[in-house]
């Protein structure tokens, strides 16, 4: 659903309204909206015995919050840099950083909200870290 943030004073949208996508193997999303470099959604990982695709956010820069879960992020040029996030933890990804994630511990899930401004794609699946990789 895609609505002009500009056109309404408030907007209010229920979570059995949000739309599936854009998705990472291993990471599903559902989008909330999108509008003028603005998107907003809900993030569930779900890759518990292998990670997340690699994947990256363009020309965007997100903001998460963990509601729910605990995972383990991957990034760096060959992948080698980590950290795990958990409920209450915010999370800043530059633009075009290639990273994947995984659940960590007793986790079966992992939920958390995301908020991107840039332009563009809002996710680019690609083949692994590094600067030479092959996008999808």
């Amino acid at each position: 659903m895609t609505k002009s943030l500009l056109s309404e004073d408030i907007l209010h949208v229920r979570g059995i309204d949000m739309i599936d996508g854009p998705n990472t193997p291993g990471q599903p999303r559902k989008t909330a909206f999108e509008t003028n470099g603005l998107w907003a959604g809900v993030t569930t990982v779900t890759a518990k015995d292998t990670t997340s695709q690699w994947h990256h956010h363009a020309d965007f820069d997100s903001v998460m919050y963990v509601l729910s879960g605990r995972i383990r992020v991957d990034w760096g040029e060959h992948g080698e840099k980590s950290f795990e996030m958990g409920p209450g933890d915010f999370g800043f990804y530059r633009k075009g950083v290639i990273h994947c994630a995984q659940l960590v511990g007793d986790s079966e899930s992992c939920s958390f909200v995301v908020v991107r401004v840039g332009e563009g794609e809002t996710v680019i699946n690609t083949d692994g870290p590094g600067p030479n990789v092959t996008t999808h």
